[in-house]
């Protein structure tokens, strides 16, 4: 797969061979830029994963909200949030919610990949990325523009984007401390090491009592972490214990 996809960028940069190739990226930023771009996986779209979605509003916001109401505010990473959607969804979700009127609501969306921020942050969106997204939100969050639609500004001013790398702790502390991660769909593509790298930062990233959603296919069952797991009607997702939990922290936080 790294042949067939970057074999036109060793060709396109006159290099012999791959070993050449691995040299001219150590000192080329742009070219890490193109790799990232090349290699990273794109797929998703405005509601994915719903009844995921549907846990978060009816059994999530309202224990937040709760714990919340002497500050009065939440704030969600989006984490690995490719071209937007994700991020936007959630900026809905927050916004319809009755739970948290007169709350401060934000959501943070980081992505490896400099060009998915870059769409992101433009907002727009073509009709393939609404396939799971009912007409009436459409409408109600996005105006029509060209052949796609536009988030309106009251939900694009929720959302704030910028480049970070999961594997970077500098780069995850830049995120701030959070109420709720979502890193749906990428921790598949790591290495246990990685994985479990990924995971401390989360962990240390979110408040007391914050919680963890993972995509339908990666569990944190048995791998050892701090993490509780907390059972939901149509979904599993993992807490940070809060401090009155008694429960020992056993992650180790790479520095």
């Amino acid at each position: 797969m790294l042949e067939r996809r970057l074999a036109p960028r060793v060709r396109i940069n006159n290099l012999s061979n791959f070993d050449e190739y691995v040299s001219f990226l150590q000192g080329s930023v742009s070219e890490q830029e193109e790799v990232f771009h090349i290699l990273t996986t794109k797929e998703t779209y405005f509601f994915r994963q719903e009844y995921q979605l549907r846990a978060f509003v009816d059994e999530i916001i309202p224990r937040l909200a709760e714990a919340n109401l002497t500050n009065r505010r939440l704030t969600i990473w989006s984490a690995g949030c490719s071209s937007g959607e994700e991020a936007y969804t959630l900026a809905i979700l927050l916004s319809e919610s009755p739970h948290l009127r007169g709350f401060r609501t934000s959501i943070v969306g980081t992505d490896l990949c400099r060009s998915n921020i870059e769409i992101a942050e433009r907002g727009v969106y073509r009709p393939s990325s609404f396939r799971a997204m009912g007409e009436e939100l459409i409408h109600k969050h996005f105006t029509e523009e060209g052949g796609g639609f536009r988030i309106r500004p009251s939900l694009r001013r929720m959302v704030h984007f910028s480049v970070g790398n999961l594997m970077n702790p500098r780069d995850v502390r830049a995120v701030g401390r959070v109420d709720v991660v979502f890193c749906r769909n990428v921790l598949i593509y790591f290495d246990e090491v990685s994985r479990q790298a990924a995971t401390a930062l989360f962990f240390e990233r979110l408040l007391p009592g914050g919680f963890l959603f993972l995509g339908h296919s990666e569990s944190l069952l048995n791998a050892g972490t701090s993490f509780e797991p907390v059972h939901l009607e149509t979904d599993l997702v993992y807490r940070r214990p809060p401090l009155d939990s008694g429960s020992a922290f056993r992650i180790k936080v790479p520095q």
